[in-house]
């Protein structure tokens, strides 16, 4: 016997049989409003007056309840296009209340999902609950009525949705890692990036496994694409665990046995890259390391600094502006400083420097030459440069230097 389906992760849409309604037909939104809400509340009856507050909230009409019973003839009207047996209906009212009919042969998405990871709750075995998993995985297509998750009644039930398939791809990816699953673990990861774009633990193992199965260049690549996201499109900052993910991106395939002049020709291609060195965090703390042991050693005076982008009131940028400033503040210390000197990006709003062979009135000098540079090309931006900076190597004489808002812009 036939089923009734409805999806309402990703397109939502109702069928039966070869016959289907989705948001794509052209329906007035308060009728998709109306089967929606009802669906999701299919366990209950729902009064009048709440229909009639969804629908038109605080607004004044006329007659509200004639103008709900229009909303609902059309509803039925739209709902018998799938032609059920026996002329029953999916909306049912009784004693001035309406309600989903659950007489009907019915399989909804969101409840077979929450019925899956209940299941997973008391499986037996990480075999069984993994299985329940992949399950729950392949019926979340996207998020909870994508096209309405903004409506104050469907955000909450989104988010929980959303939350608990983030907790499910987790455990399965762990899982699945473990026991080497390469090939499932990638295409669960590719699936739920899609959804989830911002999520560093899901890029984290999806990385993780493509250098496991070689496709090192395809790792390397979607690291510079998870920083450049996570940095310059929404001004977040990765963790630290997937930061560390760099020092296995870097490292190069190399043969057993390598001919000198090659080697030689590779370390000297530095292309025609000018102005101070730029390179991801990771490798700036070995380059940090590695001069606080030649300056100890030669008493040679190297100093550690910050710069940091706010707003005009000292407050975190928003986002977009985040990214416009940082992109051009990148730019204005690279060509700032000098060939030798080193330089990273420390968070979504920082930038840390090294000066080697700099004084402490050279250093503050070079770092107010930047903050000025940076005023006179972009004078239009609404921001603050502060800045930080110390000696490396030895305890200072004096606290660490602070820039204040008079250095900013």
């Amino acid at each position: 016997m036939e089923k009734l389906k409805i999806t309402t992760f990703g397109e939502f849409s109702i069928s039966y049989g070869d016959k289907v309604i989705t948001e794509q037909s052209k329906r007035s939104r308060k009728m998709w409003t109306l089967l929606q809400f009802m669906i999701a509340n299919h366990n209950r009856d729902i009064s009048q007056a709440e229909l009639i507050n969804l629908l038109w909230g605080e607004k004044n009409s006329e007659n509200p309840v004639g103008a709900l019973k229009t909303s609902l003839h059309r509803l039925r009207s739209c709902l018998a296009e799938l032609e059920l047996p026996d002329g029953q209906e999916i909306i049912i009212n009784s004693m001035g209340a309406y309600a989903f009919n659950n007489r009907l042969e019915c399989e909804i998405d969101f409840d077979k999902f929450e019925a899956l990871y209940k299941k997973s709750i008391s499986a037996q075995s990480e075999k069984e609950k993994t299985n329940l998993y992949l399950q729950a995985i392949d019926l979340y297509r996207g998020d909870f009525l994508g096209r309405s998750r903004d409506d104050s009644w469907v955000a909450p039930l989104n988010t929980y949705y959303h939350s608990l398939y983030v907790r499910i791809v987790r455990e399965t990816i762990e899982t699945m890692f473990k026991h080497h699953y390469y090939s499932d673990l990638l295409a669960i990861c590719r699936k739920a990036l899609t959804i989830e774009q911002l999520d560093d633990f899901i890029h984290y193992y999806y990385i993780k496994t493509l250098f496991e199965t070689g496709d090192k260049t395809t790792a390397k690549s979607h690291y510079a694409y998870v920083m450049d996201l996570f940095y310059n499109k929404h001004g977040i900052n990765p963790s630290p665990e997937f930061v560390s993910l760099y020092e296995q991106t870097v490292k190069d395939d190399r043969s057993y046995n390598v001919n000198f002049g090659i080697l030689k020709g590779q370390l000297d291609d530095i292309g025609e890259e000018t102005g101070a060195f730029y390179c991801e965090f990771p490798f700036f703390k070995h380059v940090y390391q590695l001069e606080i042991r030649d300056a100890v050693r030669n008493d040679r005076p190297t100093h550690l600094c910050l710069i940091t982008a706010v707003s005009k009131t000292q407050e975190e940028l928003e986002p977009k502006a985040l990214n416009r400033v940082t992109g051009k503040l990148s730019e204005c210390i690279k060509t700032s400083l000098r060939s030798r000197d080193v330089y990273s990006r420390y968070s979504a709003s920082q930038f840390v420097l090294l000066l080697t062979n700099t004084s402490r009135e050279q250093a503050e000098m070079v770092l107010n030459r930047i903050l000025k540079r940076f005023k006179k090309d972009n004078p239009k931006m609404n921001c603050s440069l502060l800045y930080k900076f110390d000696r490396v190597g030895k305890s200072s004489q004096t606290p660490p230097a602070d820039g204040d808002r008079r250095n900013g812009l």
